[in-house]
């Protein structure tokens, strides 16, 4: 049967394998949907996720942090399993041939239980529009009973074997193991219609602790555009400085944090650092001085360790940021606060009626660190107070803070500042509002940080731009990754997806935002860059870099106080930045390249510059060195490697 359809179509299938390696590879969100296949011709983008439909119509997808996901691979194979309301799912994902991949999908209730359906759904780019077509081959014999699901705007619905839809230049080719209804749907948009495929693995009744599941072979081919692109540098146009990568040293595991950090410091330029404040270890009596008890020789290990780590980096030469997670039990409200509260937020709130015990104890910590340790620390600030990870604050009490313990602070004779904001994700900006226009508060803000977990929108961006401007102090990525949830299933760290999908956002935000330093979560064990050696229990190999590992090493090889300058590129698969001092003629260009090789011009280079040394990180090549560039009448033209991070410093 082939059919030719204005309007989107929407394919749903419930998989218990997302992504899959695909010729080159099956590129995939951290959390299993598909985003599309890599070949040699290009990456064709599309996306999957597994979709349960209940008898009201109610929609669960699988998303970010919207399910309890583990993730292991073995030979070649990548399983995801999700824990999505009380349906389990398992999903199986492998490379098959060149563009191709193979899912299995598997799920099972606990109980009997009454489903709209359970799906495996494909949503199409827009390079499948108004002009697609569906080729779609049906079961010899098609019943009223085939026919299960409801859903708006279908565009077709019947049981199918296979299907295939047609672009311009494109073409996808899905084939299932077992025929299976197929729905497809489109938005309201004529224009974009933006179909779904959406794959039924079992419709109506469901019993319990039975297994249902299918397979799906996914084929694409045609042609991409790998055609050149031209990127515009904007020397003039000098933003803020960069220092470079910094790194968190919050120490959580004895056995393999060491061998970790001693790695990262002596194989990467970390120009910034944040360890842990232990507030709870620190001052657990409230009746007892805990200067005094540390010289009795009473120091909590954590402490001393966390003490130790300070001086360390300090002594490195590398500023030092404090951060609070755990505050005593006498200085909270409530009992401890374990998960989500019963009103939906997270950790406890400061107790205001012992204000001045809590600014002492803080104080006295401070004070002992240099005291003891010769450790002046930079900034404080609780960790992830907007959310309550683990010291929860209004926006209010925060800029309070800010202006009462910087007073008691100056008092003290600590130099200390605040670390306004060090929010959970790019989202919480308004968080510093209050804080960021109080006159007050402003003379002890020496900073401004936000988490790149979530939420980095152009919008987001450019408002974190905008605070650290007002505030008139730099700008922190205080932790720096992209999926907070990933220590669950820590195999996701040695994917390239993965690996190629950080860098970018560090390009991306370093591009907008203009932070002095990424700091990234973690340079100790934890979300680890390095693998082997007992990190995350992987004790068959020996300690080694990952590719994420080099993606910093190349991205911290950027010369210190360089300053952010406009690289424009108007191509949607790639991703730059670029930073320069007109002045000394010294400049850093960096790039993501999600798309095929291709050939690249860099229009603008300052007629100073003799020549550039070009650095590639892939998933083959670790920050390897290039050809020796030379711009001719200010235009720098290379070939860029597809699905690699390219940096170009100049000589």
């Amino acid at each position: 049967m082939k059919l030719r359809i204005k309007h989107t179509l929407i394919l749903l299938l419930f998989v218990t394998g997302v992504a899959q390696e695909v010729s080159a590879q099956a590129e995939f969100e951290t959390w299993g949907n598909l985003t599309g296949i890599r070949t040699e011709n290009g990456f064709f983008d599309f996306n999957s996720s597994l979709v349960i439909i209940n008898k009201n119509g109610n929609e669960w997808e699988t998303r970010k942090e919207g399910q309890k996901t583990d993730f292991k691979r073995e030979n070649g194979v990548k399983t995801f399993n999700y824990g999505m309301r009380d349906i389990s799912w398992n999903q199986k994902l492998q490379t098959t041939g060149e563009g191709k991949a193979n899912i299995q999908v598997d799920f099972t209730s606990p109980k009997d239980t009454l489903l709209q359906g359970a799906y495996f759904r494909i949503k199409l780019p827009e390079a499948f529009g108004t002009n697609a077509s569906f080729k779609i081959s049906n079961p010899e014999t098609i019943t009223v009973s085939n026919f299960h699901s409801e859903f708006k705007n279908a565009e077709y619905k019947a049981p199918v074997k296979s299907v295939t839809v047609n672009s311009e230049n494109r073409e996808i080719t899905i084939i299932v193991k077992e025929a299976t209804e197929l729905i497809i749907t489109s938005g309201a948009d004529s224009l974009n219609p933006e179909y779904q495929l959406n794959f039924a693995i079992a419709t109506g009744n469901i019993a319990a602790n039975k297994t249902y599941k299918n397979s799906f072979d996914i084929e694409v081919s045609g042609e991409m555009d790998n055609s050149p692109v031209t990127l515009k540098l904007y020397p003039d146009q000098e933003g803020n400085a960069f220092d470079g990568i910094g790194g968190n040293f919050r120490l959580q595991n004895p056995k393999a944090d060491p061998q970790v950090i001693d790695y990262a410091l002596e194989n990467l330029r970390v120009a910034w650092s944040r360890v842990e404040l232990p507030w709870k270890q620190w001052h657990p009596d409230p009746d007892k001085d805990p200067i005094a008890e540390a010289k009795k020789g009473k120091l909590d290990p954590k402490v001393k360790a966390s003490m130790e780590m300070a001086q360390r980096l300090d002594e490195k030469g590398i500023p030092v940021i404090l951060a609070a997670w755990f505050a005593p039990d006498w200085a909270i409200i409530g009992k401890r606060a374990e998960g989500v509260n019963l009103d939906g937020s997270r950790g406890n709130q400061l107790d205001q009626s012992k204000k001045e015990e809590i600014y002492k104890s803080i104080t006295a910590y401070i004070l002992f660190l240099k005291e003891e340790y010769g450790v002046e620390t930079v900034m404080f600030s609780f960790n992830e107070s907007d959310l309550g990870i683990d010291v929860r604050q209004t926006p209010e009490e925060h800029d309070q803070l800010i202006e009462e313990l910087g007073k008691y602070f100056r008092n003290a004779g600590v130099k200390t500042k605040f670390l306004l904001g060090d929010t959970a994700d790019a989202n919480g900006w308004d968080f510093t509002t209050q804080a960021s226009i109080n006159p007050e508060s402003l003379p002890f803000i020496g900073g401004v940080s936000f988490h790149s977990w979530r939420g980095w929108t152009d919008e987001n961006l450019i408002k974190w731009h905008d605070i650290a401007n007002r505030v008139d102090e730099p700008l922190f990525v205080g932790e720096g990754s992209i999926d907070a949830g990933a220590w669950r299933y820590p195999q996701i760290f040695e994917e390239s997806t993965y690996a190629l999908e950080e860098i970018r956002i560090y390009l991306k935000i370093l591009k907008i935002a203009q932070p002095l330093s990424i700091l990234q979560w973690q340079l100790t064990s934890d979300y680890s860059v390095l693998s082997g050696g007992g990190v995350f229990g992987n004790d068959e190999e020996e300690l080694h870099p990952t590719q994420r590992f080099f993606n910093l090493k190349q991205l911290g090889t950027t010369p210190k106080g360089l300053n952010v300058i406009p690289l424009i590129s108007k191509e949607e698969m790639i991703t730059a930045t670029a930073l320069g001092d007109q002045k000394n003629g010294e400049y850093a260009l960096h790039l993501v390249n999600k798309s095929a090789t291709r050939e690249i011009t860099i229009i603008g280079i300052p007629e100073s510059v003799s020549s550039f040394t070009l650095y590639t990180t892939n998933s083959k090549e670790s920050f390897k060195k290039g050809k020796s560039l030379k711009p001719k009448n200010g235009e720098l033209k290379f070939e860029a490697d597809g699905a690699s991070f390219i940096s170009l410093f100049s000589r």
